[in-house]
């Protein structure tokens, strides 16, 4: 499985804190199933700078801690973006960086409570200079909980859906874990990731509870992709080819959302 949402690197964020305790997260990850880990630092400025030289310099250290440590990893350069007017510069000149470091990704983040700016604006001139634009769990993002059309929107514009394995555990709460059912129905999201920030609690770096839990509402074939074949094309800098959603599970979930008003 491909991890490509996680907080990994130690002292730069948020996230991991000390080098020892990335090792512990990534044999979690190991333990797992999970053998890509996608490093992707909150970028933001004022907050989290994690240019794109450093995160690379701090990502070839940890690297090479775990092939001491004896774990087979592959680890991967990658950043979580947040909303900025001048995303398409920082990205040329090295602000910001992109999955896998391919230039042509990019993790992109909206705040939780606030409603952006030009969302779909940005969008469009990201995919004009041929950056492919993943969003960073859209069902813990009120714009995208008040209104799925919204992402939806989005997504016809060509931008991906990241959904994070707690949100459809219901760690997040029931308002995330009911907005994930219905974007997962209606293939929303493409890419089921940890946005793990530590191996406690309910943010740790495992993918298989969540792909379990996804398998009701889209199928198997949609779920295994979710975390191995739409991350893979997406770090290769190609169009993942989507499998079908199962249909039954989709019309289940349409039949309820119309029923209780929310169709």
């Amino acid at each position: 499985m491909i991890d490509l949402h996680t907080h990994i690197l130690p002292g730069v964020d948020d996230g991991v804190r000390t080098e020892d305790e990335a090792v512990a997260f990534a044999r979690v990850a190991c333990a797992d199933g999970v053998r890509v880990i996608v490093a992707t630092p909150h970028c933001r400025e004022g907050f989290f700078v994690n240019e794109r030289g450093t995160v690379i310099e701090q990502v070839g250290r940890l690297e090479a801690r775990l092939r001491q440590e004896g774990l087979v990893l592959e680890l991967l350069p990658g950043a979580e973006v947040h909303l900025c007017p001048d995303l398409v510069q920082r990205i040329r000149d090295g602000r910001a960086t992109t999955l896998g470091d391919n230039g042509r990704t990019l993790l992109l983040e909206l705040s939780l409570s606030q409603y952006p700016v030009e969302i779909e604006s940005l969008v469009f001139e990201l995919r004009l200079a041929g950056i492919d634009v993943v969003l960073a769990h859209p069902e813990r993002i009120r714009y995208f909980q008040d209104d799925v059309r919204r992402l939806e929107s989005l997504v016809q514009q060509g931008a991906y859906g990241q959904l994070t394995t707690g949100s459809v555990l219901g760690v997040f709460g029931s308002a995330a874990r009911e907005c994930s059912e219905e974007l997962l129905c209606k293939g929303l999201v493409h890419v089921l990731a940890s946005d793990a920030h530590g191996v406690e609690g309910g943010r740790s770096p495992r993918l298989s509870g969540g792909v379990e839990a996804c398998l009701p509402w889209v199928g198997e074939s949609y779920a295994r992709s979710m975390v191995a074949t739409t991350p893979r094309a997406l770090l290769d800098g190609r169009t993942p080819e989507l499998p079908a959603l199962d249909g039954t599970a989709a019309r289940r979930r349409s039949v309820f959302l119309r029923w209780f008003g929310r169709g």
